[in-house]
C-alpha cells in the first residue's frame, strides 16, 4: 500500500520540503510592476517527520512559510522557513499568515498563538497581542474603513465550552473579547464581517471524542446531531446576550469571499459550501464533498439563513480585493479544482458577481495554481484594477513558480513568472505584505 491509499495529504505536491532554502538569483520572465515592493508570504503544514499516514490531517505539521520579495521592479529574494525552530519549543502555526500593525504574524485556530516572525521569516516569538483570551483564529478580518482585525477564536483542549469573538486594533493590541457559549467545542475556521456585525459559523464540525480517545490528534468529525447555526453579534455587543441565532441547514463552510450589510436588515454572505466534512475523510477536507461558491442570506428578524448556490463547479480560497471587504463587491477570486482526477488545485477562477459570470484561467498542462491574493494597483480606478499573485507549481518541473496575472483580465499574458529553486508544497493562505 502506498502513502496515497492511505491518505493523499501526503502525497505529490502534498508531501513536505526538507530544506530551509535562501536564493536571491531568481530566472523572470514577464516585467515585474516596479510598484510593488514587498514580501508575498504564503503559510502551510509540513511535518518534519513521517507521521502515522492512517490518523495524520493535513492540517497538522509544522507551519512552513514560503516568501518572495519584490522591489524594483526584481524578485530580491526567496526564502522558507519553518515558522517556529524545532529547539524553540513553540508550535508553529500552519495555516495563514498575516501583516497587521508593522508585524509579520503566522496564525492558525484551535489555541496556539500567534507567533511574529521578522522580515526575512526568521522567528521572533509568540505573541498575545496584548491581550488574546486564548488562542487565534487562522482567518482574522479587516474592517477595511478602521483597520481593525476581527476574529472568532476557540480553543481546543482547555475550553472546550465556548467561543470567543475577538477585536484586535489598528495598532495590533486586543480591545474586545467576548465569551461565547457552545454546547460542544466546535471548529471554526473563518467568519464573516460587515460593517454592523461578525458572523459566527457554529456548523456541524465539532470534537469527536471517541476520536481523541483512539489517538487522532486531529479529532474533528461531521456530527449528525449537530444543531447547524450562525451568530449575528452586533459590533458593538458587549455580551453574548446579544448574538442573534439564526437556523442553517447541516452544511460547512471554511471561507467565506465577502459579505455585507443589505439595505433590508439582511447580512449576504458569500461561502464556498460543503454538504459534510470529515465524514468518511478523516485525514482531510478533500474526499467527502466538493465545494461550490453559495450565497447565504442572514435574516435576523425571521432568525433564518436562505441558500442559493451560485456555482456549482468545484472551487476554494475565495478572496477579494481587501478595500471592499465588509462592503457590496462586484468581483471575486478562487481556486478551482476537479476532486474526480485529484486536480484540487486545477485553475483559477474571477467571478463577476453583479454579471453573474465567470472567466477561468488554466494555467497549462500539469501547472497547479494556490490561493489567488488580489493587490490593487496604485491609484486604481476599479474594484478589479490590480493584480492575482499566487504560487504555482509545476508536475513536469516538480518545482513552484510566483505568478502576477493582470486581475482586469486573467486569462491574458502573464505580467510576470520568477521560478523558484524549489517547490511549495500545497497549502493554505498568504498575504501581500507592502513595506509601508
Amino acid at each position: 500500500m502506498t502513502i496515497y491509499d492511505a491518505t493523499p495529504y501526503l502525497d505529490g505536491n502534498f508531501a513536505p520540503v526538507a530544506d530551509e532554502v535562501t536564493a536571491t538569483n531568481l530566472v523572470v520572465t514577464g516585467s515585474i510592476p516596479a510598484e510593488l515592493v514587498g514580501r508575498f508570504v504564503r503559510n502551510g503544514p509540513n511535518p518534519r517527520a513521517i507521521p502515522d499516514v492512517d490518523k495524520h490531517h493535513w492540517f497538522l505539521g509544522e507551519g512552513m512559510v514560503h516568501g518572495i520579495r519584490l522591489g524594483g521592479g526584481k524578485a530580491q529574494w526567496y526564502r522558507n522557513r519553518y515558522v517556529a525552530p524545532q529547539e524553540s519549543g513553540a508550535f508553529g502555526p500552519n495555516t495563514h499568515v498575516i501583516g497587521h500593525a508593522g508585524k509579520t504574524l503566522a496564525i492558525v485556530e484551535g489555541g496556539p498563538l500567534p507567533v511574529e516572525l521578522d522580515d526575512e521569516l526568521n522567528f521572533v516569538g509568540t505573541t498575545t497581542l496584548g491581550g488574546l483570551p486564548s488562542g487565534f483564529s487562522a482567518h482574522p478580518k479587516l474592517d477595511p474603513i478602521t483597520g481593525e482585525l476581527h476574529a472568532a477564536a476557540y480553543h481546543w483542549p482547555d475550553q472546550v465550552d465556548k467561543i470567543h469573538y475577538v477585536v484586535v486594533d489598528a495598532e495590533g493590541t486586543v480591545s474586545k473579547s467576548i465569551a461565547i457559549p457552545a454546547p460542544k467545542m466546535p471548529m471554526i475556521h473563518d467568519m464573516a464581517l460587515t460593517q454592523n456585525y461578525a458572523a459566527i459559523f457554529d456548523l456541524p464540525v465539532a470534537v469527536n471524542f471517541d476520536m481523541a480517545m483512539d489517538g487522532y490528534t486531529f479529532p474533528m468529525a461531521w456530527d449528525r446531531e449537530y444543531e447547524s447555526r450562525v451568530g449575528l453579534i452586533p459590533r458593538t455587543a458587549s455580551t453574548s446576550d446579544e448574538i442573534i441565532w439564526c437556523e442553517v441547514d447541516p452544511i460547512w463552510v471554511y471561507h467565506p469571499m465577502n459579505s455585507y450589510d443589505r439595505e433590508d436588515g439582511a447580512v449576504v454572505i458569500d461561502v464556498c459550501e460543503y454538504d459534510s466534512m470529515f465524514d468518511s475523510d478523516r485525514n482531510g477536507p478533500l474526499r467527502d464533498a466538493p465545494p461550490r461558491l453559495s450565497r447565504w442570506i442572514v435574516d435576523p428578524s425571521t432568525q433564518k439563513v436562505t441558500r442559493e448556490t451560485i456555482d456549482d463547479r468545484t472551487q476554494e480560497f475565495p478572496r477579494v480585493n481587501d478595500a471592499v471587504a465588509t462592503l457590496p463587491y462586484r468581483y471575486g477570486y478562487t481556486s478551482g479544482g476537479d476532486l474526480d482526477t485529484h486536480d484540487w488545485f486545477a485553475s483559477t477562477v474571477k467571478h463577476d458577481m453583479d454579471a453573474q459570470t465567470r472567466t477561468v484561467r488554466e494555467h497549462g498542462d500539469g501547472r497547479e495554481p494556490g490561493e489567488p491574493v488580489f493587490v490593487a494597483r496604485e491609484g486604481a480606478t476599479a474594484e478589479d484594477d490590480g493584480w492575482l499573485m499566487m504560487y504555482v507549481y509545476d508536475r513536469g518541473r516538480d518545482s513552484t513558480d510566483f505568478v502576477i496575472l493582470d486581475a482586469t483580465d486573467i486569462t491574458g499574458d502573464e505580467v510576470a513568472r520568477i521560478e523558484l529553486p524549489q517547490r511549495v508544497p500545497n497549502g493554505f493562505h498568504g498575504s501581500w505584505i507592502p513595506d509601508e
